[in-house]
């Protein structure tokens, strides 16, 4: 007779290792965004008291500190400089890279291979050697404390340019030259051929982008000097300064403000993220 233990798949130890490891790693970065929670959501003092306690006690407590930081600070108007940052640089960097893309993926033109070999060199190339360069040019155009300062010097993406040409190759040759004889212009094959078929890879390239853009404290903190134009990384920089004065649970409350808007666009499109990056590397 014939062990139903036999039928289960055996085990062996690398895949008993995997899980482990698997696991691990999720804890170790589980641990700190449930901490943050669980901080926001206690009475004050209570998480960092001799007896600690690893789940929130107190809803209203968190709810309080919420309306707190909205209605005393601001933390809102942070909200929608960043809000507005990220949407205006999405749609410039999906614009600007897919019209490039169209033309190096789909057309020949002179220097055509130097200009795309150029462009992917700047990729390897610190953003703290052309921030000093950017910023004066910046400042001759008095685009200080400005949206558009914030805003422009980050349409050119060399990244998204490189996603766009991998998905753009394959779009056949044919249905371009159909859409030719078709009557169609040069923009509009772009925009009613190429543009639908690299759907997928704009969700994509959006998704990372909002995701760069609003964690970006560096360039904003250079170009904005003035507390109306602060974003909502520089408004965090201020309750984590030394000096704030602030307490533990109103600053991770802060942080975990901050912190939502990127974890609910990863949590809900990280399947077309992987998915868009594999196909960028397989496609061509």
């Amino acid at each position: 007779m014939i062990s139903p233990l036999s039928l289960a798949p055996r085990l062996s130890v690398w895949t008993v290792l995997k899980w482990v490891i698997a696991l691990l790693i999720a804890v170790i970065t589980i641990f700190p965004i449930w901490w943050m929670v669980n901080v926001v959501f206690s009475l004050p003092g209570e998480p960092v008291s001799i007896n600690p306690r690893l789940w929130p006690t107190s809803l209203s407590a968190g709810f309080d500190k919420i309306g707190m930081i909205f209605t005393q600070t601001g933390y809102l108007r942070a909200y929608g400089i960043s809000l507005a940052y990220a949407l205006l640089t999405i749609l410039g960097v999906l614009f600007i890279g897919s019209l490039a893309a169209f033309e190096f993926a789909l057309f020949d033109f002179p220097a055509k291979r130097l200009i795309f070999g150029i462009v992917m060199l700047s990729l390897m190339v610190p953003t703290a050697v052309t921030i000093i360069p950017t910023y004066l040019l910046t400042s001759q155009l008095g685009w200080l404390n400005s949206m558009q300062g914030l805003v422009v010097p980050g349409l050119a993406s060399a990244f998204g340019l490189f996603m766009l040409v991998q998905f753009m190759r394959a779009i056949p040759q044919d249905m371009i030259e159909a859409a030719r004889l078709d009557g169609a212009g040069h923009f509009q094959i772009y925009w009613h051929v190429a543009l639908p078929l690299c759907r997928n890879a704009l969700i994509t390239l959006a998704i990372l982008t909002f995701m760069q853009t609003w964690g970006n404290y560096m360039w904003p903190l250079i170009i904005t000097t003035s507390p109306e134009m602060y974003t909502v990384g520089q408004v965090v920089g201020l309750f984590n300064a030394p000096l704030s004065h602030q307490t533990v649970d109103v600053v991770m409350t802060a942080n975990l403000l901050a912190a939502v808007p990127p974890l609910l666009f990863f949590l809900i499109f990280q399947r077309k993220i992987v998915e868009g990056i594999a196909m960028s590397g397989t496609k061509g």
